[in-house]
């Protein structure tokens, strides 16, 4: 059903109906999902000791966005039913959380990793999903503001969810940091049914659904400037699944509690949010594509020094500061998306190019796991670092490839 609203009051986009309602689900949704990566890990930790096992299931969790994301992502652009999916999105992850409580440790771990691919299937929602809600419903004066607290409220889930997490675990177990992750999955699952949900009437010349996804790979492979920004960003993305397997391994590397790596992300998360805010308040003539190059040159840098960290105030300090090269990264990577991408097709360029991104996270999460578990957690870092040197260089040799309609 279509939903009806009144004009809001002048200057006050926060009385526009359904608005508040489409921020408190979207954040609380977020906050679980990044909760649920921290917890997870550390369950399983705790339960079996194995860096690989961790490493997967994070993967797991990440993986089915790779197939998912360009079809949710058309999918929510024309059905009538967009809420199913996002129902769908906090149902799995509830079940999940209470499936990983009763069997990890127990069960074979095919079965845990299982459980992963289970969760992952509609994250898409997180991205592309909620944010597609915003337009319908913001009237076009309020959008950059609406588009602004949208940010934060990734930023805000970055930053709480992942301390929560370790937070619970530390003073209680990981048995509790999950459950209290799936008590919030549910809050989140219960703002999704107030949220209103516009339907966007299927234009019958828009084609089907297929060919809808075929556009959006196309248009990826064949704009040189579309094609090396998510070329190098998926590679990088890559490298960032190390996160989840080294942040708690190396906070025991340094004489902590693995849950004290909930700081780590913390301190990830705070950096992207200063390094965005301070790229938003400042005109600066930098190139994006150059800018969003830049960054993931300083997430090398940064990473390859968390790498030799002696201590975990240095780590958080470091961690903080490649926090701050990726703020700019990601919002350097939107502006050349939207400066690219015909006015029809950016929702959908956002989530293909997430779903890439996810893919790639989920690769790196577990050839992570591998590594840590052969090499220790330095080693996986200074692979986190390397692949960021592999995106630049293949980002570059992405750009320059002929053969461009």
């Amino acid at each position: 059903m279509t939903a009806v609203l009144t004009e809001p009051a002048p200057g006050s986009p926060w009385r526009t109906p359904g608005l508040a309602a489409l921020f408190t689900a979207s954040t609380t949704a977020r906050l679980a999902n990044e909760a649920a990566r921290v917890a997870i890990v550390l369950l399983v930790l705790a339960r079996t000791s194995s860096p690989a096992l961790a490493g997967t299931v994070v993967g797991a969790l990440a993986l089915p966005a790779l197939l998912t994301g360009p079809v949710l992502g058309a999918w929510l652009d024309r059905t009538r039913r967009r809420r199913v999916v996002f129902v769908a999105n906090q149902l799995l992850l509830l079940v999940v959380l209470v499936a990983l409580l009763a069997v990890t440790g127990r069960a074979p771990s095919y079965v845990v990793v299982l459980l992963g691919l289970l969760a992952g299937i509609t994250v898409p929602v997180l991205t592309g999903g909620f944010t597609g809600l915003i337009a319908p419903l913001v009237p076009q004066p309020f959008l950059r503001r609406a588009y602004g607290a949208e940010a934060t409220s990734y930023n805000l889930a970055g930053v709480v969810g992942p301390a929560a997490a370790g937070a619970l675990a530390a003073a209680a177990s990981p048995e509790v940091a999950v459950g209290a992750t799936a008590a919030v999955s549910f809050l989140a699952l219960l703002a999704v049914l107030r949220v209103p949900m516009p339907s966007s009437p299927v234009d019958p010349d828009r084609g089907s659904l297929g060919r809808s996804v075929l556009d959006g790979l196309r248009l990826l492979m064949t704009n040189p400037a579309l094609r090396s920004v998510t070329v190098a960003t998926t590679v990088s993305f890559t490298g960032m699944g190390a996160l989840p397997v080294v942040f708690p391994l190396l906070a025991e590397e340094v004489g902590q509690q693995a849950a004290a790596g909930g700081a780590l992300f913390s301190a990830f998360a705070l950096g992207a949010l200063a390094g965005s805010t301070v790229l938003a308040a400042r005109q600066t003539r930098t190139d994006p594509m150059r800018m969003a190059f830049l960054g993931i040159t300083g997430l090398a840098v940064a990473f390859a020094a968390v790498a030799a960290a002696p201590t975990f105030l240095v780590a958080v300090a470091l961690v903080a500061v490649a926090g701050a090269m990726e703020g700019p990264t990601l919002a350097s990577t939107l502006a050349v998306r939207a400066a690219h991408s015909p006015a029809d097709m950016q929702t959908q360029v956002v989530t293909t190019a997430a779903s890439l991104k996810f893919g790639g996270f989920a690769l790196g999460s577990a050839l992570t796991g591998l590594v840590v578990a052969q090499h220790g957690v330095r080693v996986g870092l200074l692979a986190l670092a390397g692949l960021q040197v592999l995106a630049l260089l293949l980002g570059w040799a992405a750009r320059s490839t002929h053969g461009d309609r």
